[in-house]
């Protein structure tokens, strides 16, 4: 089997990492159609522990792309083909996949009839609790939390310490805290995504990493991220990615006698937010809805050459002063962009073509910023 990255998937592993989750207390498992082969190897790993033992997530990605409709039918086919692939009777947990605005949830949701079949998978008892998950501006998510449909059993959204005041979103206002206080207003359950952003805050840089280490020395930089989020009210499950076993028991060592943040380290964490991103950052969490390119633009691989020098604090001005400083980081940026992409892959493919971005669900202005990362590249390539 491959992933949608077309990198394999080690089956084994896979299994052995279950096993040691479950044995370890992870008992909240999360996949979705869109996520390749992903419901198929959760279910053959999930099949071999009694059903009673774990609580299964999946997801109604109903995107209108590939000729797939958000129609009934084709949103039948699609829970049953993920039970199918899952093993499973039932769904503890089914969400309505990357809402992100009113429009949209009422367009894929609602006005088709798509909710009133989930609620009827509900009475029946093959999915025992229905609720979205998010991506849109703060304004968008109270039209859906409030437009009276359904009573949400739970919420799930990208909350994190980096975007507790400002996230990235290509339609309007959009921060996690905003959100959070929305959800737990109205008494819903918060489900946790991207609590370190796709990975890009288990590496900091190394003054940011000093200031953690003297706040809690027991916590890694991944395990300062799952704390800040772990520690709020409401919180019902921390969704965290993990692709190997190290970042799995490292996971499991942050949560075990877990000890909450303080109010104090949390103001840290804020502070800490605004250093990183006095180098910008695009934001993209690798999750590769925009692929492909009709150009052949390896979008996540470009984003995650210019977010990893931003993240290092190595981004160079090329409008600042031309010293020894500058001529550090542009070497570092320059070598690491044409080591990492081929030239048929990088921004300057970019057509502006604008194929990716409704797909995108973190509402990146795609387009707009290759040609800046092209022009920036350009930049200093002619500054020597």
């Amino acid at each position: 089997m491959t992933d949608e990255w077309n990198s394999p998937i080690d089956q084994d592993q896979t299994n052995a990492m279950v096993d040691y989750a479950l044995a370890h207390g992870i008992n909240y498992f999360d996949t979705a159609p869109a996520y390749g082969p992903s419901e198929e190897a959760m279910g053959i790993a999930l099949s071999r522990h009694d059903r009673s033992s774990f609580k299964l997530a999946t997801k109604l990605s109903n995107f209108e792309r590939g000729g797939v409709t958000a129609d009934v039918t084709s949103c039948k086919a699609m829970f049953e083909r993920s039970l199918n692939l899952l093993k499973t009777d039932y769904v503890d947990y089914y969400l309505l996949h990357s809402v992100g605005s009113e429009n949209d949830y009422l367009h894929r949701f609602v006005d088709n009839g798509v909710l009133d079949y989930l609620k009827t998978l509900k009475e029946s008892g093959k999915i025992r609790f229905i609720g979205f998950s998010f991506h849109g501006s703060n304004e968008e998510l109270v039209k859906v939390l409030d437009h009276g449909e359904y009573k949400w059993d739970f919420v799930q959204i990208q909350l994190n310490y980096l975007d507790w005041k400002d996230m990235p979103n290509g339609n309007g206002k959009a921060d996690s805290q905003s959100q959070y206080e929305a959800i737990v207003e109205r008494n819903i359950p918060v489900v946790v995504m991207e609590p370190v952003r796709g990975g890009a805050l288990a590496t900091v840089n190394s003054g940011v990493e000093k200031i953690f280490a003297a706040e809690r020395p027991d916590l890694s930089p991944a395990g300062m991220a799952l704390s800040f989020v772990a520690t709020m009210p409401g919180v019902m499950v921390v969704l965290s990615g993990m692709s190997n076993m190290d970042q799995l028991t490292e996971n499991v060592n942050t949560f075990t006698d877990f000890v909450p943040l303080t109010d104090s380290q949390n103001e840290m964490l804020e502070k800490c937010a605004e250093l990183i991103k006095s180098n910008p950052l695009i934001g993209c969490t690798a999750c590769a809805y925009c692929m492909d390119c009709p150009s052949g633009v390896n979008i996540p691989g470009v984003f995650a050459v210019y977010d990893k020098t931003s993240g290092e604090l190595n981004l160079p001005d090329p409008d600042g002063v031309i010293d020894d400083e500058y001529r550090r980081k542009r070497k570092i940026f320059l070598n690491r962009y044409k080591k990492t992409l081929k030239k048929t892959e990088n921004a300057s493919a970019c057509t502006q073509c604008e194929t990716c971005l409704p797909k995108c669900p973190q509402r990146i202005r795609i387009t707009s910023r290759m040609k800046q990362i092209d022009e920036f590249v350009k930049k200093l390539n002619e500054i020597k």
